[in-house]
């Protein structure tokens, strides 16, 4: 059997890899990266069989879907992203877990979910599923003594990390600022190799390892520095967006309203080990991933594993429909903002040019104001002259 990582090519937040690097713990070797993004394209040299951990937060296009026939998966710690147009994502919501897709997730499940709501989401649609947690559980630990002890703060608001910094100016600890997302324009993340974009994920993991505590808006610094041991207090910017359900109730969890109010239970020279609600889950994560990579060792062909009984030609049917009914979906609401945005323009311009005609009437009255003593001194002093 070969294997993939599946990963973003493009994405910019580093809680993408880490998730990815999670999973690709579990694998004997990879022989592919599989950009969740591009499933229903992905190719294999001679069309071999491909397992791979379907973990990330995926369904963002969903007209990719159902992968292509030579990927064997399993999906554990699945995110299903329900945004649309608004949310800068397909205006697709659950079109693509009909008919044929549909037979897909059955065909491959049960569903094992990232987050409650998506557990919920996919039982509505009759598809098997359940809370299975998100792969950064299963981090190893990656301990090293520090020459001195720091504290990291990742992506904090600035009043936030400005209150922290406040209450530590007197003790003696380094406090750390990190972030998880690459906003530099020139640094073309995407063009890393996985052996790069990996290393980039166990060097900061080993940061956040030996911290003496890690204080954080990400959840994707939470979950691990919860694998690794780490206290963490988690202070995200919506707190009661549903896909943080159950986390929020696993860990020191605080909005940053309360947080400035001092409402919160955490003591950041001398932090309280996180509770533990997340073994049980971390434990089970780890069966079953292992246990997927155990029962499919030997296979090697796409007819030791395929599950679906479609045929190549309707998979793609499917797809093309799917693309058809998303791009009149999109179409719609684009063109309504277009004719919103030329109407306003209209008025813009419109605006400008009364604008600019007070201008003008503003200066002819005012050179007339001026106009009439300066004449007038004129006249007077021709007078005189003449006079």
């Amino acid at each position: 059997m070969k294997y993939g990582v599946l990963y973003h090519r493009y994405t910019k937040n580093l809680g993408d890899d880490i998730q990815a690097y999670a999973s690709s713990r579990f694998l004997p070797q990879i022989d592919y990266m599989v950009d969740r993004e591009e499933l229903d394209t992905f190719k294999s040299k001679n069309n071999e069989a491909v397992s791979v951990i379907m973990s990330a937060w995926m369904f963002r296009k969903k007209w990719n879907w159902p992968p292509a026939p030579n990927i064997n998966p399993l999906f554990v710690g699945t995110h299903m992203i329900r945004k649309t147009v608004e949310g800068k994502a397909s205006p697709l919501l659950d079109e693509c877990f009909k008919g044929l897709g549909k037979d897909y997730l059955q065909s491959y499940g049960p569903v094992g979910c990232r987050d409650e709501p998506t557990a919920k989401f996919f039982k509505k649609l009759s598809i098997d599923s359940f809370f299975a947690g998100c792969i950064t559980l299963t981090l190893p630990e990656f301990k090293k003594k520090p020459k001195k002890e720091y504290i990291c703060l990742v992506d904090l608001p600035k009043n936030v990390e400005n209150k922290i910094k406040n209450e530590l100016k007197d003790e003696d600890i380094e406090i750390r600022t990190y972030t998880h997302i690459n906003r530099d324009p020139n640094n073309q993340f995407y063009d890393m190799t996985w052996e790069e974009r990996a290393k980039n994920v166990e060097e900061r993991l080993q940061i956040y390892q030996n911290a003496k505590c890690v204080v954080t808006i990400r959840l994707h610094a939470t979950l691990p520095c919860l694998a690794m041991g780490v206290p963490v207090l988690w202070i995200p910017l919506n707190p009661n967006w549903a896909r943080f359900d159950p986390y929020r109730n696993w860990i020191e969890c605080v909005s940053p309203e309360d947080f400035m109010n001092d409402n919160y239970n955490f003591d950041f020279m001398n932090p309280t080990p996180n509770p533990g609600k997340h073994l049980e889950t971390r434990e089970k994560l780890i069966e079953i991933n292992q246990n997927f990579i155990e029962e499919n060792k030997n296979k090697k062909t796409i007819e030791d594993f395929i599950k679906t009984n479609y045929t190549e030609e309707e998979r793609k049917d499917f797809q093309f429909n799917l693309m058809k009914t998303g791009l009149d979906k999109w179409l719609r609401p684009s063109m309504d903002m277009v004719n919103k945005t030329t109407k306003q323009q209209k008025e813009i311009e419109k605006l400008k040019k009364q604008v600019e005609k007070l201008k003008i009437q503003k200066q002819k009255s005012e050179l007339k104001l001026w106009g009439r003593p300066f004449f007038q001194k004129v006249k007077d002093k021709l007078s005189k002259l003449f006079n």
